[in-house]
């Protein structure tokens, strides 16, 4: 008798566990084969699955909310109070086993000083899926549908406190931007982009712009190394934001601010670098800048990274607008550099052209 009664225990606790889990893996299961649609192009199933796992999230924090709160509006488990080190022990009288794995499985996610209601306002808050709305607007994005593709990366943005991996806010806001250079709303897209860095950081970077602008315009020999000796910078979720204001003012001609962003831009996507090659080589040393580039090729993840966060690009534009800014003779020399070391070939023949335009002021005073 004692054994049939702890095997009924047994399977109730396992069923109860096996559901639990089973509505979980269905949200997890749905959401990854709409992302392997998604790369095989079967945009309608991968807008399906997505649309699935959002409903099924939508059910698996509703049941875990309501199983937690069911069982600690006992009036045994009241008397214990919000403590869960005080609650546990309770519900292990109540042979409520199912309910106790599920407060230590969300009491694991985070600092809840073991507080129950805590957990049930954390719980409370899981309920979108951020990530599926965001992949559904990439697929209406894709098909155009610019005005749909707004509204659900406006959702994933409003719910990107529970993103499993935060800094993706960053890319949801980015893409919100793109979408609005491609309607051609320039003015949102450059309020989006500017919001990505901040209005604090904003500031910062003006005034560290004006100390490199100074740096720059002494067109001097020894301009480009002091230009990367002295300055740093380390927002690099900010990188691309940096490149396309650049790009942005440039092309409606407020040269000076272009020159700002162009320079934080390379002086931000140069930290980076240059501080993920001092950890991987303890005797690494900068000596000039063309030494520092021909080590960048013994690093393909490097000029990957560059690649997508438009640094070796940004090192051009950046000569560009130099030039533009009057500051010839810097662009010039840097221009040459980039010429023969930039890590990328596009953009070291990209260079190489740049220089042809130059060509009627070499060595300019």
């Amino acid at each position: 008798m004692k054994r049939t009664l702890i095997s009924t225990v047994l399977l109730l606790l396992g069923t109860s566990l096996f559901a639990q889990n089973s509505l979980n893996s269905k949200s997890i299961i749905s959401f990854r084969n709409a992302k392997v649609s998604y790369d095989n192009k079967e945009y309608g199933k991968a807008i399906k699955y997505a649309e699935d796992a959002i409903v099924y999230r939508k059910e698996q924090v509703k049941a875990d909310y309501e199983t937690i709160a069911q069982s600690i509006a006992a009036r045994e488990v009241k008397k214990a109070g919000d403590n869960i080190e005080n609650i546990i022990p309770v519900l292990t009288e109540r042979d409520e086993y199912d309910v106790i794995n599920l407060i230590k499985t969300y009491n694991s996610k985070g600092n809840f000083d073991n507080s129950i209601s805590k957990i049930l306002e954390y719980i409370k808050n899981q309920e979108e899926y951020p990530e599926a709305q965001k992949l559904i607007g990439d697929i209406y994005k894709i098909e155009g549908e610019y005005d749909f593709a707004e509204q659900y990366y406006l959702k994933a943005l409003e719910n990107s406190a529970v993103l499993d991996i935060p800094d993706e806010r960053y890319e949801i806001i980015y893409l919100l931007a793109d979408l609005s250079r491609l309607r051609g709303e320039y003015d949102k897209m450059e309020i989006r982009l500017l919001n990505i860095i901040g209005k604090d950081q904003n500031i910062k970077n003006q005034t560290l712009a004006a100390s490199m602008r100074k740096t720059v315009q002494k067109n001097n020999a020894d301009a480009i190394e002091k230009f990367f000796t002295m300055y740093r910078a380390q927002d690099y979720f900010c990188l691309k934001a940096y490149y396309e204001l650049a790009q942005y003012y440039l092309s409606i001609n407020q040269i000076d601010k272009a020159f700002n962003y162009s320079a934080i831009a390379v002086i931000t996507g140069f930290t980076k670098i240059y501080n993920v090659i001092s950890k991987r080589d303890i005797d690494f040393t900068y000596t000039n800048l063309t030494e520092f580039l021909d080590l960048i090729p013994y690093h393909n993840d490097i000029v990957t990274w560059g690649s997508d966060n438009e640094v070796w690009r940004s090192l051009n534009l950046f000569c560009e607008i130099s030039s533009r800014c009057g500051y010839d003779k810097f662009s010039y020399e840097l221009l040459q550099i980039l010429a023969f070391h930039s890590p990328q070939k596009y953009w070291q023949q990209d260079a190489v052209l740049k220089l042809d335009k130059l060509d009627g002021i070499k060595n300019p005073d």
